[in-house]
C-alpha cells in the first residue's frame, strides 16, 4: 500500500469588505497540498460546526490507494485525522451523519460489495466492514437509526429502487415493503432519532394519476404505520418531503399536477395524520415571487396569459419540472427549496439516443438546465409565509440531482448560492421582499495573498456549514511569488 503523509496548511485571510457593498466575507482559508489527477475529495459539514475532509490518494495505475479522514474545527484546525486500510477500487458514495458518528458508504467495481465507514467525531476512532448486497447495483440514498442501515438502491434485477434494512453488527439484510407499481419511486427519506423510526415517502403513478403513500419502520425494519395520502380530485401529488416530529405533528411539503405527471403546478402542505389532503395548495400563480426569475414585462404577459386560461377553464400553460431540496427547519417551521429544470435536447436531425433496460432506444438529453430556484417559507401548521426566487440563468448540469446550495440563517434570511469556476454566485432572501437589483451576486474566491493569482478552479463546491457559514472547496492552481502551485483549498464564506 502506498503511505503518504502530507502537510496541512492553515492560512488565515482577512478580507476587506466594504460596508455598502454587503459582499459576504471570507475569513478563513485552508489548503492542502493535493493532485486532481491521484486524488478524490469530499467534505462534509458536521453537527459540531467542524468539517469532516475525506480524500483518497492513488498511484497512477489506482491499484494502490490511501483513504484519509480529516476533521478541522470552526477556525479550519486539525482536531484529528486517520485512514482506514480498505480496497483500492472503493469508491466514495453517500453519508449520514448520526451524532457522534458519520457513516459513509463506498462502492466497490463488483457492484454487489459496499464497503462502510463509521467515524466517531470526538476521536477519530474508525470502524469498517464489507458487505456483500446480492440484490443491490447501486446506493441512492442511505440514513442510520440506531445503528441499522436503510438503503435506497437500484435493483439488480429489474432496475428499479429498493429499500434495503442492513444490521452492520450480524450482517443480516432484507428488502421492506416499499414500491410496487412500475412508475413508482421514492421522493424521500427521513430518520427520525427522536421518535425511533424512519419514514419513506413514496410516489405512486399509473401513468395518469399519481398519489403519496408514507410508510414507517422501527430501527429493526418493522413496519409500523402505512399512511396513504388521497388527493383532491383534478389533482395528483407528485413529490413531497415529511417533517420531523410526532406522527400527529408531521407535515408533508411537496408539489403537484394535474394532467401532465411530468410537470409541476403548484405546491402544497398537507398533515400526515388526516391520510387525506385536507391541506394547503398554491397554484403557482399565488406565488408572489415565483416568476420573478423572468424580465418584468415577459412575467407580466406570463400572468395575464395564465389568468386568462383559468377564467375560460382551459388546462394552465406554466409547466414546470421541480426538483425537491431536504427541507430546511427554522424557528418558525420549514423552508422548501425547488429547483425549476427543463431538459436540453440535440439537434432534432442529429441521433443521441440509450439503450434502456428495456432494449428500446430512447431520446437523451444533452443537459439539465436550470431557470430558477425557489423557497418558500411554512409554518408548523403548513401554512405559506412567503416565498422567493434565485434566477439561474445559463446553469446546466448532466444529471437531475441539486445544483444549489441552500442555508436559513439565524436571523430568519436565506441564501442561495452555487460555484462557477473561481466565483460564487449567490442571493440572499428576506423574507418575501424580491430585489432585482440585488440578484445573483458574484463573489470572487480569494487565494492566500493580495498579490496571488488564481489560475484555474477545477470541481468547484460549495456546502451550508453552520450559522451564517458555508463552505466552498476545490482544486485550484495558483501563481504566487516566483512560483505555481496547485492546492485543494476550503474558504470560509460568511453572510
Amino acid at each position: 500500500m502506498l503511505h503518504v503523509r502530507f502537510l496541512l496548511l492553515v492560512f488565515f485571510v482577512g478580507v476587506a469588505v466594504p460596508l455598502l457593498a454587503q459582499k459576504p466575507a471570507q475569513p478563513l482559508r485552508l489548503e492542502l497540498p493535493l493532485e486532481p489527477e491521484n486524488t478524490e475529495v469530499s467534505v462534509i459539514a458536521l453537527p459540531d460546526s467542524s468539517l469532516l475532509v475525506y480524500h483518497k490518494l492513488s498511484n497512477a495505475w489506482e491499484t494502490e490507494s490511501m483513504f484519509y479522514f480529516t476533521k478541522y474545527n470552526s477556525q479550519l484546525e486539525e482536531v484529528w485525522s486517520d485512514t482506514v486500510d480498505i480496497a483500492a477500487d472503493n469508491d466514495y458514495l453517500r453519508y449520514y451523519n448520526s451524532a457522534p458518528y458519520t457513516y459513509m458508504v463506498f462502492g466497490r467495481d463488483n457492484l454487489r460489495e459496499y464497503t462502510f465507514v463509521r467515524l466517531d467525531h470526538r476521536t477519530g476512532s474508525t470502524w469498517h466492514k464489507q458487505f456483500e448486497l446480492e440484490q443491490l447495483e447501486d446506493i441512492y440514498e442511505y440514513n442510520v437509526l440506531n445503528g441499522k442501515f436503510f438503503i435506497i438502491g437500484r435493483n439488480r434485477k429489474d432496475g428499479k429502487p429498493m429499500l434495503l434494512h442492513l444490521n452492520p453488527q450480524t450482517g443480516e439484510y432484507k428488502p421492506l415493503p416499499s414500491i410496487y407499481g412500475e412508475q413508482s419511486s421514492f421522493a424521500d427519506l427521513l430518520t427520525d432519532a427522536d421518535y425511533g423510526r424512519v419514514d419513506a415517502v413514496i410516489s405512486e403513478s399509473n401513468g395518469r394519476v399519481s398519489r403519496l403513500q408514507v410508510k414507517s419502520f422501527d430501527a429493526d425494519g418493522e413496519l409500523l404505520n402505512n399512511y396513504f395520502v388521497l388527493q383532491k380530485e383534478g389533482t395528483s401529488l407528485l413529490n413531497a418531503e415529511i417533517t420531523p416530529g410526532d406522527s400527529t405533528e408531521k407535515l408533508l411539503l411537496g408539489t403537484y399536477g394535474t394532467r401532465d405527471l411530468r410537470y409541476a403546478q403548484g405546491f402544497f402542505a398537507a398533515p400526515l395524520a388526516s391520510r387525506v389532503v385536507t391541506g394547503n395548495f398554491y397554484n403557482l400563480l399565488q406565488l408572489r415571487n415565483f416568476l420573478k426569475y423572468m424580465k418584468p414585462r415577459r412575467e407580466a404577459r406570463t400572468r395575464r396569459r395564465e389568468e386568462k386560461r383559468l377564467e375560460s377553464g382551459r388546462s394552465k400553460g406554466m409547466n414546470y419540472r421541480l426538483l425537491l431540496h431536504d427541507l430546511l427547519p427554522t424557528s418558525y417551521g420549514y423552508v422548501l427549496v425547488a429547483e425549476a429544470y427543463y431538459l436540453q435536447y440535440d439537434n432534432p436531425q442529429e441521433r443521441h439516443t440509450a439503450l434502456d433496460i428495456d432494449g428500446e432506444h430512447h431520446k437523451m438529453p444533452r443537459g439539465i438546465k436550470r431557470t430558477h430556484a425557489v423557497a418558500l417559507g411554512f409554518d408548523k401548521n403548513g401554512t405559506l409565509l412567503w416565498d422567493n426566487t434565485f434566477p439561474l440563468a445559463g446553469l446546466t448540469t448532466y444529471i437531475v440531482a441539486p445544483a444549489v446550495e441552500a442555508q436559513a440563517l439565524p436571523d430568519g434570511r436565506m441564501v442561495m448560492a452555487y460555484p462557477d469556476d473561481s466565483s460564487i454566485f449567490y442571493q440572499v432572501m428576506d423574507d418575501v421582499r424580491y430585489d432585482r437589483d440585488q440578484e445573483r451576486q458574484e463573489l470572487e474566491l480569494q487565494p492566500y495573498e493580495e498579490n496571488e493569482k488564481i489560475l484555474f478552479t477545477q470541481t468547484p463546491g460549495i456546502i451550508r456549514w453552520y450559522g451564517n457559514h458555508m463552505a466552498a472547496f476545490g482544486f485550484q492552481r495558483i501563481r504566487g511569488r516566483g512560483d505555481v502551485r496547485t492546492v485543494f483549498y476550503i474558504n470560509k464564506i460568511t453572510f
